[in-house]
């Protein structure tokens, strides 16, 4: 890999990390010269203000979203157990849940309160899973209706489990839930 990716790679990472942890808003340019030991003049010259950075994460996390969803329908050719499996993602995340919220969710609630700009550009992340969440609905003989109520369900019934999960701070909350969760896919 080359320096300058490298380098843009790390501010990335550390922005990422930052971001999650302590919010957008939280994280002023100097968090990210710290956290990278960079310049600012270096970052500047990968990314031209924080909101570009924001853009190239979301993109990102974006392209992550892509890369797993595509290896749990190379996993598994039935809808029920791509359905676990994304369950099974907020299982393994369990420990961010609990300190810091879910990712896409702390994000996308932080900017719709007051930053429509930026809350734009993390709404493709949630319409991402749903539209994927709908087709593993839909291959289960729903309706296209019926398989995007149920998507959406599952969608807010995961949001609602992690921010109950990161308030109280309670894994044994978070891992019941998702139990429950798994065995009603199943039914």
């Amino acid at each position: 890999m080359k320096q300058g990716n490298k380098t843009k790679n790390l501010i990335l990472d550390a922005s990422n990390e930052l971001f999650y942890k302590n919010g957008y808003a939280s994280t002023s340019f100097s968090d990210i010269v710290n956290s990278t030991g960079l310049s600012k003049g270096n970052i500047t010259y990968h990314f031209k203000n924080k909101q570009n950075i924001l853009e190239a994460i979301i993109e990102n996390r974006l392209t992550d979203i892509n890369k797993l969803l595509l290896l749990w329908e190379k996993s598994t050719d039935d809808p029920k157990k791509r359905l676990i499996l994304f369950c099974e993602m907020i299982i393994q995340e369990q420990n961010n849940l609990k300190n810091f919220g879910c990712p896409m969710g702390t994000l996308t609630s932080e900017f719709s309160k007051n930053q429509p700009e930026l809350y734009n550009i993390t709404i493709p992340l949630f319409k991402r899973f749903r539209e994927w969440l709908k087709e593993q609905f839909y291959l289960l003989g729903l309706s296209e209706k019926k398989a995007d109520e149920r998507a959406m369900s599952l969608l807010a019934y995961v949001q609602g489990i992690s921010t109950i999960t990161h308030v109280f701070k309670d894994l044994n909350f978070l891992n019941q839930e998702m139990d429950k969760l798994k065995k009603s896919i199943c039914s």
